[in-house]
């Protein structure tokens, strides 16, 4: 038989695993409790970080998408950029038009489909390409050939270099009398050397209208591939630079800062980004001098867009300094 203290010692235990048992489930209702009001807060925490994160970076994708379109893009300009975001990233649509004659009538253009990620890095952008119609040009005039485009059906424009020696040179400007009074016309036009900027303003008729200004950056290596070949540069091509000029803006959006500039400043700004660095580093390497630094009178012009009537444009006809001219947009809505 048990004694009392026996037994005392049993009922003492019954009773210490009893209350640890209450005090394990009252414990884990505790916590489940804890768990269910925390829990949500940190969901809606972190989603709002990670929302705040995205649009952030949408915006900085944006501004950059801007930006580089400032210095690239023949005649090209953002009308208007809209996002679709998600928490890890997200997809970006830029809406671009032309820009035809002194009236600045816009003339629209492909749109480019953008997508990035949760730290505001592109990760595939859209370029357009063109539809080539082949036609009689022999071989080494391969890269001459018609190119439209494949959003709008309009003729792409193209460049020749003047430090490579073609066998063929489009001279477009001798067709613009074939062209009805009421047309407006995009004309791309390359000159004969590469110029400083003022130099070059001074010597273009003053009816002609300048939509952009293309700069000689490329780089030794880029310009012995292209003599290899006798490529030309088409203005859709990724890699083409320049700036926009004034005219190309109505007269209350025109800027009193220097284009040149503005130019040096764009690129500077996007060597510092993480997107279009390589870019922008490859125009910086092509265009310092000796120094080592970016300066305005290392930024050569090689060519430009210019807009108008056939009538306005016709003063081109003859200029010395113009190596060769190819026909872009021709619309017949004035």
């Amino acid at each position: 038989m048990m004694n009392k203290e026996e037994n005392e010692f049993l009922f003492d235990d019954k009773q210490t695993k009893k209350i640890m048992r209450r005090a394990r489930f009252w414990s884990t209702v505790k916590m489940i409790g804890i768990t269910l009001i925390v829990t949500p807060i940190v969901l809606i925490a972190l989603w709002y970080g990670l929302r705040t994160l995205s649009l952030n970076s949408a915006q900085k994708v944006m501004d950059d998408i801007h930006l580089f379109n400032e210095i690239s893009a023949p005649n090209v300009q953002i009308s208007n950029q809209v996002y679709d975001d998600h928490l890890l990233g997200g997809k970006i649509t830029t809406t671009t038009y032309k820009v035809l004659g002194d009236q600045h009538r816009p003339y629209i253009w492909n749109p480019i489909e953008s997508d990035y990620n949760l730290f505001g890095t592109l990760t595939f952008t859209s370029f357009s390409s063109s539809i080539q119609i082949e036609g009689s040009e022999s071989l080494a005039e391969t890269h001459q050939f018609e190119r439209f485009n494949d959003y709008t059906g309009d003729r792409e424009m193209f460049f020749y270099h003047p430090k490579i020696a073609y066998d063929h040179y489009k001279d477009n400007i001798s067709e613009l009398n074939q062209l009805e009074k009421n047309t407006l016309v995009e004309l791309a036009i390359s000159f004969d050397n590469a110029y400083r900027f003022e130099d070059i303003k001074s010597k273009l008729p003053p009816e002609v209208q300048v939509d952009w200004w293309w700069v000689d950056a490329y780089t030794d290596d880029t310009l012995d591939f292209f003599k290899q070949g006798q490529h030309t540069i088409a203005a859709n091509h990724p890699y083409i630079y320049g700036f926009q000029s004034e005219q190309s803006k109505p007269k209350s959006r025109r800027s009193s800062s220097d284009e040149v500039d503005t130019f040096i400043r764009n690129v500077e700004l996007l060597r510092k980004g993480k997107n279009f660095e390589w870019e922008t580093n490859q125009v910086y390497q092509a265009l310092i001098g000796e120094n080592g630094t970016l300066e305005k009178s290392d930024v050569k012009i090689t060519g430009a867009v210019v807009t108008g009537t056939p009538e306005q444009l016709q003063s081109l006809q003859g200029q010395s300094y113009i190596k060769g001219s190819i026909f872009g947009v021709i619309s017949n809505q004035k």
